[in-house]
């Protein structure tokens, strides 16, 4: 059923690129002044340009030599999809006169197997090379600047590349399905090939992983973008793992990669590109982390062993699709932040009969949050699915209920066990704080009768220490009768007054 769906998908992408790169120009019949008219001369159609003339289309079956002067005109220019699909050309090289190589100039030349670029060139532009399957051997001078999209996609025998000193740009899948092994960057400003990976300098992004690599691929740290098409069709790739440092995995980076059985995913992804493991037909589980924000459309597609998928809560689109094809999964939960879900993302593949009709997976079934995108989804597609959040309501009463009901025994028990532990403990407190009175009241009894004593002892000993003192002069005093002697004096002094009068 994969074989079935890679065929569908490579006759669909054929079909669009065909329309897509399909000259539609009229010819045009006026030269440059001063030369002869022409619009054809067997080889090729032309068009007259500032400077001399451009390759408008190639129309003859074959070619042994590309003239670089018509009529005493120069070719200064190839334009777009002038060679387009054609298949008797096996060599190519570009007179040093063209300064100038429109977009998918060369696509499609499935018989080419050389070309060389003069270093009056100073862009490879967008599609150049697409779909040049026998294309071996690219001599680039150090005058390129810039590499375009998709330049040399689908270069399946293209093996070795030179990088020029001054490029600048490579851009988004200039690589994708190219098995490159040996690619030189000696002398190049911006790029390095390290361990296997195509890099810019600063060793950020990988351009393109190299078809040797295989087992356990383990992305550099700080690598922050994985570009378009980067490991396409690294057969050897068994497992992969990723470092928090990745926020981007570009489109069709992991494409075909069909010998993956694990992917590991960290924290801090941020988008998953369209077609990124498209054809990863091992992988059973997919566990993808709550930093993400966006699945590509068929990003997951044709991943025929997947039969775990974790998606979490942060979330928020799912691409056309995305796991498509994806026949084991039989269930998925969406989280209710996912706000976009795109055409047949989940629970559809192709029919096995290789009708190409769409059909449903048996006995899928989807887990959403009421009212969400995913809801609308299932409904919209007559998929089964479940409510989760009105079962987590429900869950979360009865599960509140029983613990108020285990709360209400646990309180009733321990007091109960209070009660049993309280009497006696109040018990031994009052007969403790008696206690504690009475020993208080004694103290201070002690202390009350002690008081007396201790002053009539300071009493008794102050006049001892004067009779000690005035012994020395050999004066000794009763202290009673010296007071009887006085109380005696004021009595006869008072009878002498009586007397007197």
């Amino acid at each position: 059923m994969i074989k079935t769906i890679k065929r569908a998908a490579v006759l669909a992408a054929a079909a669009f690129i065909s329309v897509s790169a399909a000259p539609t120009v009229s010819l045009r019949t006026n030269a440059a002044s001063g030369a002869t008219d022409v619009k054809q001369d067997g080889l090729f159609v032309y068009d007259e340009v500032d400077g001399g003339y451009a390759v408008k289309r190639m129309v003859a079956s074959t070619m042994t030599s590309f003239p670089s002067v018509v009529n005493g005109i120069p070719i200064v220019e190839i334009e777009e999809n002038a060679f387009y699909n054609c298949t008797g050309v096996t060599e190519i090289k570009i007179p040093q006169t063209v300064k100038k190589i429109g977009d998918g100039a060369f696509s499609f030349c499935s018989s080419l197997e050389k070309v060389t670029i003069p270093h009056t060139v100073t862009e490879i532009p967008d599609n150049a090379f697409i779909g040049c399957e026998k294309l071996e051997k690219v001599e680039i001078p150090d005058s390129i600047t810039r590499i375009g999209d998709s330049a040399f996609s689908n270069c399946t025998s293209l093996k070795e590349l030179n990088i020029p000193d001054k490029l600048t740009e490579i851009g988004d899948s200039a690589f994708t399905r190219a098995p490159l092994t040996d690619i030189d960057t000696d002398g190049c400003e911006n790029y390095v090939f390290k361990d296997g990976y195509l890099m810019d300098k600063k060793e950020t992004e990988i351009y393109r992983g190299s078809a040797d690599l295989s087992g356990e691929l383990r992305i550099p740290e700080n690598i922050k973008t994985i570009k378009s098409g980067a490991f396409s069709q690294c057969y050897g790739v068994e497992e992969i793992f990723f470092p928090g440092s990745v926020s981007e995995i570009g489109s069709n980076a992991f494409w075909d990669c069909c010998n993956v059985k694990k992917i590991d995913f960290s924290e801090g992804l941020y988008s998953i590109g369209e077609g990124a493991f498209t054809y990863n037909e091992l992988v059973q589980t997919i566990e993808l982390p709550i930093s993400l924000k966006t699945i590509g459309k068929d990003a997951f597609l044709g991943c025929a062993s997947l039969d775990h998928l974790i998606l979490q809560d942060g979330l928020e689109s799912i691409g056309d699709q995305a796991f498509y094809g994806c026949g084991n999964l039989k269930q998925v939960s969406v989280p209710k932040s996912v706000k976009e879900i795109g055409n047949m993302a989940f629970g559809y593949t192709i029919n096995s009969s290789g009708n190409g009709e769409d059909i449903k997976i048996d006995g899928f079934k989807m887990n959403v949050s009421s009212g969400s995108e995913a809801a609308k989804y299932a409904k919209s597609n007559d998929i089964d699915f479940t409510a989760s959040d009105k079962d987590l309501r429900s869950f979360a009463f009865r599960a509140a209920g029983l613990a108020l009901a285990v709360a209400a025994i646990v309180f009733g028990v321990v007091l109960m066990a209070r009660g049993r532990k309280g009497a006696p403990a109040s018990a031994r407190k009052a007969k403790k704080e008696a206690r504690e009175k009475e020993e208080e009241a004694s103290y201070k009894k002690i202390i009350d009768d002690d008081e007396p004593a201790e002053k009539n002892s300071s009493e008794k000993k102050a006049p001892a220490k004067q009779d000690t003192s005035k012994s020395s002069s050999g004066e000794k005093k009763n202290p009673a009768s010296g007071k009887a002697q006085k109380n005696s004096k004021k009595s006869s002094g008072s009878s002498g007054k009586k007397s007197g009068k």
